[in-house]
């Protein structure tokens, strides 16, 4: 019944900064086992947010209902459907994105772009949650 058609990822917005992947997982495991959650913690002034993928999309639509909404550490957080941008429909046979995650804090951004030079030719390398 539950197929990859159906959703099973929760995009989780307006956090405090003091809000931990451990702690959304403490939340939302209580509506339904989570396979995962990443928090995007940028240094800009944008608030953190996370995403947390469900098991089962059934799952993920009560954490949805439930949530969306209610307050966490103080903040009134916003619990949406996880969306890919359809502005990304663009040819990309012979272009490729890669995400590399829990990198140490040291690692740099030149240090990404190294560290994959010897595949090709490299058009952008970002590291979030560093000072460029």
């Amino acid at each position: 019944m539950d197929d990859e058609t159906h959703p099973r990822t929760l995009y989780v917005g307006n956090l405090s900064r003091d809000v931990t992947e451990i702690l959304i997982l403490q939340l939302f495991t209580q509506i339904g086992p989570c396979k995962s959650c990443k928090m995007i913690t940028e240094h800009t002034s944008n608030d953190p947010y996370c995403f947390v993928e469900f098991f089962e999309h059934r799952d993920a639509a009560a954490a949805l209902a439930a949530m969306n909404g209610r307050k966490i550490l103080g903040k009134e957080v916003k619990v949406n459907w996880a969306t890919t941008p359809s502005s990304q429909k663009k040819d990309t046979s012979n272009h490729f994105h890669v995400f590399v995650g829990d990198l140490n804090p040291e690692i740099t951004t030149e240090d990404v772009r190294i560290a994959f030079a010897p595949f090709g030719k490299i058009s952008n390398a970002h590291r979030i949650g560093q000072e460029l």
